[in-house]
């Protein structure tokens, strides 16, 4: 198994959503069941990570057979299904994770993304040519540039120098980056020979849940922000 520091990002990420919830739950922003319900879609993630570790070990992610007959980056799609499934069927849920967004600091929020700087390592394996598919540069670069733009955007939100629209629009982008080239392109990547990099194991955390979730940071934020923006309210 190579060296990454994805299995570490990936605990902090979970030990990060477990603080925000019990610390909203704490503050009053949301109730004991909605706290409950946003529990209960972490321990869904953490089970399909889990799946993914297994599929990773085995190697089944990375298998030719599996990508002739499911020949797309189908990974990221398994936490947006769940987080799809849980929205539509949970109350508590979407006004549980209204609540933490709103009873959330937002500069942390933002810092969060900075993990995102973890995309060079990546970049500099591409440079080495360990890594030969050009993913990491026309991905990794952008991704990693938009870290490095969350410890400025943060600090800027707590001196209340940048508003909400700077706001939104900066998590739309962080979303974009990604999500734009990745599957806009998606035929071109998975016939580059160098693209089964990001199946193998632990690379394909990164696509399977890590970034899944930051980007529901980005997309939350973004909301929330959007909604304050159209009240007329600072955050």
């Amino acid at each position: 198994m190579k060296f990454s520091i994805l299995p570490l990002l990936l605990a902090g990420l979970f030990a990060f959503c477990v603080f925000l919830t019990h610390r909203a739950r704490a503050h009053q922003s949301i109730t004991t069941a909605e706290a409950r319900s946003v529990y209960l879609l972490l321990f869904a993630f953490a089970a399909w990570t889990v799946m993914s570790i297994v599929l990773g070990i085995k190697g089944i992610h990375a298998s030719p057979s599996l990508q002739e007959r499911i020949p797309l980056l189908w990974q990221p799609n398994v936490p947006v299904v769940i987080l799809v499934i849980g929205l539509l069927v949970s109350r508590n849920l979407r006004s549980g994770l209204r609540g933490l967004a709103s009873g959330t600091p937002w500069h942390w929020l933002v810092f969060v993304q900075a993990l995102r700087i973890g995309a060079l390592g990546g970049i500099i394996k591409g440079i080495k040519g360990d890594i030969t598919s050009s993913f990491v540069f026309w991905v990794g670069i952008p991704d990693f540039l938009f870290g490095l733009s969350a410890l400025i955007v943060g600090f800027l939100w707590q001196r209340k120098a940048i508003g909400n629209r700077f706001l939104m629009i900066w998590n739309l982008v962080g979303a974009a980056i990604i999500l734009l080239p990745t599957f806009l392109f998606m035929s071109y990547w998975m016939n580059e020979a160098g693209f089964t990099f990001i199946f193998e194991f632990p690379m394909v955390l990164a696509p399977s849940i890590v970034i899944p979730i930051l980007l529901f940071f980005n997309l939350l934020l973004a909301w929330s922000t959007f909604e304050l923006t159209r009240e007329g309210r600072h955050g």
